[in-house]
């Protein structure tokens, strides 16, 4: 289990990415971290890591603070070509951080080819990363973790330079890591539909001081397809609840602003646990408001004001008939929001 208490951390030019962070990773989970970008996601990963020591808080793996890097935690970073060694073989490279543990060279081998077979990778053993496409290297870099065999694996935006296709083959690998290894796992994505498709929580950091925004279950089947999944209606609703959080276009029921804040930093608020459904009202509410800003331009667009056309001695009719088409479209809206 990872537990984080009051996580905060500055750089040393005064910026602030995370300021009080709590959070708890039960053992076999797959979390999801998703929020705006630039708003602490990677610092929050690297301070799990032991990458960098946070300037507050306490954060614990397996009821052991965490200072420096664990034994038992393997990280999966974006940048494949810069994580995996040019001059080493695929199988040398799965097997290099086996070398921490011991064991005979051969043993190691063995562990490092079972692991790029689970990956779908069995030939690739003896070819170099440089022969292989940017999805493969990335597969190797997935089973290094996986022959590693932590008890918490991290994942930093892992196939943010990967295309679609890809992408979407490197997704069900994970859930397919996760389901036949029992593996905890944190993902950090900017990728809203990544973060539902593959998670079994979805926590949404708002912007930076990041701090923990939403924590969303998600109620989708364990076994999951690209094509009928995304077809869902839970998986459309949580897609969209994670999108209104993450651009921060929705009030989220029971989030309240923090003392001495403004309302809007009221994303700084209190954790929210979004329940499922109830939002219908909130998307009729801004349908209203949509029809009602638009019926006000085109008020102010047939009277000149704010167009630049007001006062201006002569007669602009290019002016009055923009006026009376935006007036026809805001009725539309107002009948299609009704």
């Amino acid at each position: 289990m990872l537990e984080i208490n009051g996580l905060t951390h500055s750089y040393g030019d005064g910026f602030t990415a995370l300021d009080s962070l709590d959070l708890t990773v039960a053992d076999g989970e797959l979390l999801s971290i998703v929020g705006p970008s630039g708003c602490g996601k990677s610092t929050l990963l690297r301070c799990i890591a032991g990458l960098i020591r946070p300037t507050g808080g306490k954060l614990a793996l397996n009821g052991k603070p965490i200072d420096g890097v664990p034994d038992d935690l393997a990280v999966v970073f974006q940048d494949y070509s810069r994580s995996l060694f040019p001059w080493l073989s695929v199988r040398d490279n799965v097997a290099l951080p086996l070398r921490r543990r011991g064991g005979s060279r051969a043993a190691r081998r063995a562990a490092a080819q079972e692991a790029l077979e689970s990956v779908g990778l069995p030939d690739a053993g003896k070819k170099y990363p440089w022969q292989l496409s940017g999805g493969m290297q990335q597969r190797v870099s997935i089973a290094r973790a996986l022959a590693y065999r932590p008890s918490l694996l991290l994942m930093d935006e892992p196939f943010g330079s990967v295309d679609a296709q890809t992408r979407e083959d490197l997704e069900d690998l994970v859930l397919k890591v996760h389901r036949d290894e029992k593996m905890t796992i944190l993902l950090v994505t900017h990728d809203i539909d990544e973060s539902v498709y593959v998670g079994d929580r979805v926590v949404v950091l708002n912007r930076s001081p990041a701090r923990v925004h939403a924590d969303l279950p998600v109620g989708l089947p364990s076994e999951r397809d690209q094509i009928e999944t995304r077809g869902l209606p839970e998986f459309i609703r949580l897609r969209a609840e994670v999108g209104r959080l993450v651009r921060g276009g929705a009030k989220v029921p029971g989030a309240t602003p923090a003392a001495g804040k403004g309302a809007d930093t009221a994303d700084a608020g209190p954790v929210a646990k979004v329940p499922a459904g109830k939002t219908g009202e909130d998307e009729s509410a801004a349908k209203n408001e949509a029809a009602k800003d638009a019926e006000t331009t085109a008020e102010q667009s047939a009277s000149g004001e704010d167009t630049g056309t007001k006062d201006t001695g002569t007669k602009d009719t290019g002016a009055k008939d923009t006026g009376s088409v935006a007036k026809a479209a805001a009725k539309r809206i107002g009948k299609n929001a009704g």
